[in-house]
């Protein structure tokens, strides 16, 4: 059982740096195809820390969105591993605690709001002239 403990610690780190990159590209992709968007209102006047709570409170909805759509998978997927690895000599815990969903909540959120930061200095690096100049 000791050994179950290490494996489960790896699938949370495992599982944490999933999350870090599929946000980071989800936001990337998002600031990549909206670089004119952004510049004009960087050009309108907006300061770099409001053009970043823009696309701040998109990366946040869609967070919310997943936190939502998997706190119910992951029940169901809870579910389904531990009625699938037990056997006879080994009966696992069916229930969950209630901290197990805020931690995951609080877990993907902390995740959410490091590629935020990480994306407020690519944001404050677009080129306003450039930006606006290219033609598509």
């Amino acid at each position: 059982m000791d050994s179950l403990d290490a494996i489960v610690i790896l699938l949370i780190v495992c599982a944490g740096g999933l999350a870090f990159v599929v946000l980071y590209n989800l936001a990337n992709i998002n600031i990549t195809e909206r670089v004119r968007e952004i510049a004009t209102i960087k050009v309108l006047g907006f300061y770099d820390g409001e053009t970043s709570a823009y696309i701040y409170r998109e990366n946040l909805i869609s967070t919310i969105v997943g936190i939502i759509v998997g706190l119910v998978a992951g029940k169901i997927l809870h579910y389904f591993v531990v009625i699938t690895s037990e056997v006879d000599l080994v009966l696992f815990n069916r229930q969950l605690v209630w901290w197990a969903y805020v931690l995951g909540a609080l877990l993907t959120l902390a995740f959410a709001f490091i590629v935020n930061l990480v994306l407020h200095f690519k944001l404050k690096k677009i080129d306003m002239v450039e930006s606006l100049k290219s033609v598509e």
